[in-house]
């Protein structure tokens, strides 16, 4: 029963806090001169303030997400504004009443109603019904799809116009997935700043006319259509193509990452990621730890090695013999020179049938997300190893950058727990 209140508390604590920023607001509308403005003002910033002072988002939230290092937020982005074209058409069919359009239009004719509306209004929203909602439903653990719908409803509620109700929900879905892809609020937020921007530039350019200005009637019912479909049609393509995360191109990605860091910055950030993991309590009570040899873009395990010799853990290290990893115990001289570079044990292996004594197995990857999926480097040897494991915890170490929101996974793939401490990474 704790856990059901939990779950339904996480998405809607967000919201009250929006709706008690909008009565914080609504007391500015009767003391200020242009009140609407300020009230708006009072509304964005206090919301902001509650969602990062109540620690109800993350950093890694407003991060560089890897769509943004290889450009293929660019596909997003403009996927993203021809569905917003076709929902604007459809939006106008549905012919719903709209409540605020006069006090919209008025308050557009000044500078504070611009900054709100086209900036922080957007800011404030998606850190709380992205950021918040989302981010707080998936770190419940919540179904993805879930999260992202609910999300959505709510924006839709939360707008009480019922020409936006729909267009506001239907638009949340479509930012929802765009955070759930890339982890990060930048590319949602970018998308909603431009489609108010463009919203407010009509109204600045086109004054009073812009009250009685609709697509369908500037183009006419079969082009209003046609346009309307083919916006519709390209946009999801376009997101599709976004959304649709192959392996080698997610690999592909991180690579280039990787690249822009020096040995030196990466050395630092895994002893950083190794000393913080000897310190947990995981580490601290097994016995018969799975460890590995690092490649050199991989954090690394020395420091490791060390901690688990002094403690007196027995330790095992993988070796690849043909098409699988056998295990091995480490001795520091049996190591040689092995297969990819790595440094390899070549003591005796370490019997199958003892496999279940291994409490922790701590493995590389090329990138992680937190429901528990890992891209390998391709060659399947961990996937086959991980499930003879029965009794071990699978930790991932990664950097930063490889913790990704999605990794495209098969059934056979293992489960791991992705270890990355994001407070102590200046990235």
């Amino acid at each position: 029963m704790r856990r059901l209140l939990r779950t339904l508390w996480t998405p809607l604590y967000p919201v009250l806090v929006f709706l008690v920023c909008q009565l914080a607001g609504g007391l500015v509308l009767y003391v200020a001169p242009g009140g609407l403005a300020w009230s708006l003002l009072a509304v964005d910033v206090l919301c902001v303030l509650w969602l990062v002072f109540g620690r109800l988002i993350i950093v890694r939230d407003v991060h560089v997400d890897l769509s943004w290092r290889s450009g293929r937020f660019l596909w997003a982005f403009f996927g993203a504004l021809a569905v917003i074209l076709a929902l604007n058409i459809f939006s106008e069919w549905m012919s719903l009443p709209d409540l605020i359009e006069d006090a919209v239009c008025d308050l557009v004719r000044r500078p504070l109603g611009v900054v709100t509306i086209a900036l922080l209004g957007p800011v404030a929203e998606e850190l709380c019904f992205r950021g918040a909602v989302i981010g707080g439903m998936l770190r419940q653990g919540c179904r993805p799809w879930m999260a992202v719908v609910v999300s959505a409803l709510l924006f839709g509620l939360i707008h009480m116009n019922p020409a936006q109700v729909p267009f506001a929900a239907a638009m949340g879905l479509m930012l929802g997935m765009l955070y759930l892809r890339t982890g990060s609020l930048l590319l949602p937020i970018l998308v909603h700043v431009v489609n108010n921007s463009l919203s407010v530039l009509q109204i600045r350019f086109m004054g009073d006319a812009a009250r009685s200005f609709t697509l369908t009637g500037w183009m006419g019912t079969p082009l209003a259509a046609f346009t309307a479909l083919v916006s519709f049609v390209l946009g999801v393509f376009l997101l599709w193509r976004f959304l649709r995360l192959d392996k080698r191109t997610l690999r592909r990605e991180i690579k280039e990452i990787k690249k822009s860091y020096s040995s030196e910055t990466l050395d630092d950030m895994s002893l950083k990621i190794e000393e913080y993991f000897s310190l947990q309590d995981q580490w601290d009570a097994a016995q018969t730890v799975l460890l590995y040899s690092a490649l050199p873009d991989e954090v690394n395990t020395d420091y490791l090695l060390l901690s688990a010799e002094g403690d007196g853990k027995t330790i095992l290290l993988p070796r690849v013999d043909g098409e699988r990893l056998t295990l091995h115990v480490y001795s520091p001289d049996s190591m040689a020179p092995g297969a990819f570079g790595v440094m390899e044990p070549q003591g005796p292996e370490f019997p199958p049938s003892r496999y279940g004594e291994i409490e922790l197995a701590i493995v590389p990857g090329m990138a992680f997300d937190r429901r528990g999926h890992r891209l390998g480097r391709g060659k399947g040897y961990y996937d086959r190893l991980l499930p003879l494991l029965p009794a071990a915890r699978v930790v991932g170490l990664c950097f930063p950058f490889q913790v990704v929101a999605s990794v495209p996974h098969e059934a056979h793939d293992a489960e791991v727990h992705p270890f990355m401490p994001d407070q102590l990474i200046n990235l």
